[in-house]
């Protein structure tokens, strides 16, 4: 799979592509057109002819994200054996590849499946689900997606590896004290990304706190339900990333459902507080009035609640936005790195609390 625009998912394999080849290893990430094990003549000839068609449209693969020069992108047809490199080991990043992981002969490595979350948007959750139960270890990035992994069956063939923050990128720049009333958003068309809840909830709070801005962000055009009062930053640069997250005294995170939650960390990191739906992913590294403030999932009128004690509340605001700071430091990729390279040189687990 292929994406010419920043995607979470992508972005944590192709981090730790970049660190494991920092440290010597020889890394290659495979980008395949066609994830269908047995694809007609015509979805055969278009991933023939897609790995040109994006080098001259995109001038590279993934032209969003500064991959290191030793790490190889391999653009290839499908997942057959013939188009997998040989090494010591193998992973899996999303469900449809599992099935093909599992097949491989045993040239191609140490078996392993990264679970960002549960996959249900991409396929029939049934199929998903039997991907967790397949012999390979289970590399997860949050507590609940370990706990999901004993239900389905893999029991102790799991380790647990929260992602990193690329903290050059992502940093304390504007004093969270002297911020404005600004919330920032992340736009996502998928609908259990929750939008329709933040915006409700921005203008429920805007009602009440009528100098109160906001900013959304995503990978897509300006959505067309954002009223004329929202910002919006299309596609946004990493500079002009941690621009935005410093310009805001608050991020809104709004997902019904979150493997891990990078948007949500990256902007702790920067110094906003955190207002957030509770999905498992953001309980897995905020708590509820300590370093974050909560509200539960689908309901807007409870996140307007929570959004305006942040907005209205300096004290409040400026405490949770420090506890969350100093919190999500904790979160190193050498940290993430270095569980991952002892997995995968000694098969040292990380202990799954």
């Amino acid at each position: 799979m292929y994406l010419n625009r920043p995607a979470g998912g992508f972005k944590v394999v192709y981090e730790y592509a970049n660190h494991l080849q920092a440290r010597g290893h020889r890394v290659t990430v495979v980008h395949p057109r066609n994830l269908d094990p047995q694809p007609g003549v015509r979805q055969k000839l278009k991933s023939l002819l897609w790995p040109y068609k994006i080098k001259w449209r995109d001038r590279g693969v993934a032209p969003w994200f500064a991959m290191r020069p030793g790490v190889k992108l391999s653009l290839v047809a499908d997942l057959g054996e013939q188009y997998i490199p040989d090494g010591d080991a193998i992973f899996a990043t999303a469900y449809q590849t599992a099935f093909h992981v599992a097949g491989y002969g045993s040239s191609k490595g140490r078996k392993f499946h990264l679970i960002q979350h549960h996959e249900t948007w991409l396929g029939p959750e049934e199929e998903v689900n039997r991907t967790w139960a397949l012999p390979l270890h289970k590399i997860v990035i949050a507590r609940w997606l370990a706990r999901l992994a004993r239900e389905f069956g893999a029991n102790g063939d799991v380790s647990y590896i929260p992602d990193g923050i690329d903290f050059s990128r992502f940093n304390l720049v504007t004093p969270i004290a002297a911020r404005p009333r600004r919330v920032a958003m992340l736009a996502h068309p998928f609908a259990w990304k929750g939008m329709a809840d933040g915006l409700a909830a921005l203008e429920i709070v805007r009602a009440q706190a009528p100098d109160m801005e906001a900013t959304l962000f995503g990978a897509q055009p300006r959505p067309s339900e954002l009223p004329a009062w929202v910002e919006y930053v299309e596609n946004p640069a990493p500079d002009k990333l941690l621009t935005l997250y410093n310009s805001c005294a608050v991020f809104l995170h709004t997902s019904w459902a979150e493997g891990w939650g990078l948007p949500a960390a990256e902007a702790m990191a920067c110094g906003c507080a955190l207002v957030a739906a509770a999905n498992h992913g953001a309980q897995d590294f905020s708590e509820h009035e300590i370093t974050a403030l909560h509200a539960p999932i689908k309901q807007p009128a409870a996140l307007a609640r929570q959004l305006l004690r942040a907005v209205c509340d300096d004290a409040l605001r400026v405490k949770i936005a420090e506890a969350g700071h100093r919190r999500i430091q904790g979160y190193t990729w050498e940290r993430a790195v270095d569980a991952m390279e002892a997995l995968l040189l000694n098969g040292r687990r990380e202990n799954v609390p």
